[in-house]
């Protein structure tokens, strides 16, 4: 494994080097976005196969594909651009991890059918009539989307970025000019730390939030997702191997990754009033979980960040780099949209505004 990458300045042939902080899902995925023409270094404390560490969060992820409403335009964009990639992908590439599935989404305070943009977009969408919608929901959308295992798609991500090259290299940063260090002429940075963002010295974004949240992964013969979302947020998602993540608890600013034995019954309880009967047993009991899962979501007050900035402090004043993090749980959503986003502020800073490669 090189340690050290130089710039492509150096040398005409040589192509430019990125280095990326953060090897969750947006940091491989940008990785791989980038791959194709730069020369792209990951840094990061976690990398792929930590599968126990909880200072990351995307092995951790329930991992659905659902639409975000009430957001802005360049947001929803971003979306588009991640589905048809995903979508495409879990035809194609069938053992990268991703599978196509049904789904429903439920609103319980949304009635304003023009709010949802995704009614035109997501394949064979149809809205449900009135009754076939649970008590206290009053809005539902059936459509198809994907879902993704992350241990796998994780992994099939890191595999073809080391085929091109890639290079990962297991490091903590206390201070984003440390980056230096991996990669002395580093001609663009990218920042996909995470909740990270919030404790890196040259960003310490007071933004960021960290969202506890706990699920279980439980055998079922369930094959839709659900989501619910409003007074109450519930969502089973099955991943068409037997097992769905069922869950719904978000706890912001609670940093624990302890267990807490007494949200089993709530996390049940929630997914048996958006699924029909007999779907779940009504006790913990009598649940068969193959396993309780905790991981610290990366939010961010105001939403994701995705925008390039010129440093202007000590010790980094002139670093340019790209942000990209805030996601909280929907890093797998967004992850190909904002890699795409992010290669084209990549590409402005190399080569300037407006040039398409």
């Amino acid at each position: 494994m090189k340690e050290l990458k130089q710039s492509a300045f150096l040398h005409p042939l040589m192509p430019p080097a990125v280095a990326i902080i953060g090897s969750g899902i947006t940091g491989l995925s940008v990785a791989l976005a980038l791959s194709r023409i730069y020369d792209v270094t990951i840094v990061a404390r976690d990398l792929v196969g930590d599968n126990e560490s909880h200072g990351w969060a995307s092995p951790w992820a329930g991992a659905g594909w659902r639409p975000h409403i009430g957001t802005s335009d360049e947001d929803i964009e971003m979306q588009k651009a991640s589905f048809r990639y995903m979508w495409k992908l879990a035809e194609t590439n069938p053992e990268c991890g991703l599978k196509r599935v049904k789904s429903i989404d439920y609103f319980d305070q949304v009635k304003d059918e023009s709010l949802v943009w995704y009614k035109d977009f997501m394949p064979g969408c149809r809205r449900l009539p009135s009754t076939e919608l649970p008590e206290g929901v009053t809005l539902g959308f059936e459509f198809q989307t994907v879902v993704a295992t992350p241990s796998i798609y994780l992994q099939w991500l890191k595999d073809r970025l080391s085929a091109s090259g890639t290079t990962f290299v297991r490091k903590e940063l206390s201070h984003i000019s440390e980056i230096k260090d991996v990669v002395p002429q580093v001609d663009v940075v990218v920042n996909a730390s995470g909740v990270g963002a919030k404790y890196l010295g040259g960003v310490e974004d007071e933004l960021v939030e960290e969202l506890r949240g706990q699920t279980m992964l439980v055998r079922t013969k369930e094959t839709t997702v659900i989501c619910r979302s409003g007074d109450l947020y519930a969502y089973p998602i099955p991943r068409l191997d037997g097992n769905a993540i069922i869950g719904g608890i978000s706890q912001p600013g609670n940093t624990s990754t302890e267990l807490d034995p007494a949200l089993r019954t709530e996390i049940l309880r929630r997914a048996r009033l958006v699924t029909s009967p007999g779907a779940y047993p009504e006790k913990v009991e009598d649940l068969e979980i193959v396993q309780e899962i905790v991981g610290i979501r990366p939010g961010r007050i105001g939403g994701v960040r995705v925008e390039k900035e010129v440093l202007q402090t000590p010790p980094v004043v002139g670093m340019k780099v790209v942000h990209a993090y805030g996601v909280g749980g929907t890093g797998y959503k967004y992850s190909a949209g904002l890699s795409k986003r992010v290669a084209d502020y990549v590409d402005d800073f190399i080569y300037g505004d407006g040039v398409v490669l």
